[in-house]
């Protein structure tokens, strides 16, 4: 299995984990999006990105998906590119998939959803992960169709997987779901199960762990009431031949240990799983 991490796990880090508030209690991921923006530009960009994935490489990860905010497509230019190609080859580290902006925003056009797009082709991914809105669903599709980019809806109200095929099955196989365990166990909802009625449906996993029903305040993968270790197993039932990216994203706190933690974790209980497999 191939393990990824999520850049947007350090959501909170520009802006020196100094977010009082939980992503459900009034956190305001917009403001750490823009701070990080600002950050990862200009004569700063090479420095900061070298530094973040030089980091993940020493935490165990070979793989990352890539969020948008550290290589903004409202300002990356061919340089920005060009420099974060040389950072990752020089780490050998590889881009899994481009996390978009926009695609939830009823305020972006066509041309700002494009440059998402652009961003993709030019780092050499082919896969794009967001919640998507359903106005934008259809140029989401349209412009997938003409990058030969595929798309993971990543599920955030959904609550169960009729209403994420709901969303998918009209244009499907180009727009297929990136799985969100974590969203899932905000609404109680068993991910093991909806991973076995979903099956050819998952372009991707987001794996996840919350703490409680309810809330949307992450942890190691393991630590809360997300059953990882059977999503894991529903995945290899399901013959799930996809890559996985690993998310928590503290509003308060560095994730580093207990993201290394995670990657140990999962890392484990699939060498059991397939162990058990194998007999």
């Amino acid at each position: 299995m191939n393990w990824a991490l999520m850049t947007a796990n350090y959501v909170a880090e520009e802006s020196g984990y100094a977010i009082s508030h939980g992503w459900l209690q009034g956190g305001d991921w917009g403001k750490c999006h823009n701070v990080t923006v600002e950050n990862y530009q200009g004569i700063k960009f090479a420095d900061k990105f070298e530094r973040l994935i030089y980091k993940i490489k020493q935490m165990g990860y070979n793989n990352i998906e890539l969020w948008s905010a550290h290589l903004d497509p409202s300002i990356a230019n061919i340089k920005m590119i060009d420099e974060a190609l040389k950072i990752l080859e020089k780490n050998d580290v590889n881009i899994i998939s481009y996390y978009a902006v926009g695609f939830d925003r009823s305020d972006y056009t066509e041309n700002d959803i494009r440059r998402n797009f652009d961003v993709a082709k030019e780092l050499g991914v082919s896969m794009i992960t967001q919640t998507i809105i359903n106005q934008n669903a259809p140029i989401v599709h349209k412009l997938a169709e003409e990058y030969s980019m595929k798309i993971g809806w990543e599920n955030h109200p959904e609550k169960n997987s009729a209403e994420i095929i709901h969303n998918i099955k009209s244009y499907s196989p180009i727009i297929r779901s990136a799985l969100d365990t974590g969203w899932l166990g905000t609404y109680n909802c068993d991910a093991a199960q909806v991973i076995r009625e979903l099956k050819d449906s998952i372009l991707h996993v987001h794996l996840k762990d919350v703490k409680a029903v309810g809330g949307h305040d992450s942890c190691a993968l393991g630590d809360g009431i997300v059953d990882i270790k059977g999503v894991l197993e529903a995945l290899k039932d399901i013959n799930y031949q996809g890559k996985i990216t690993v998310e928590h994203e503290p509003h308060n706190f560095d994730p580093t240990n207990e993201l290394m933690e995670s990657l140990t974790r999962i890392k484990s209980w699939w060498n059991e799983i397939e162990r058990r497999a194998e007999v």
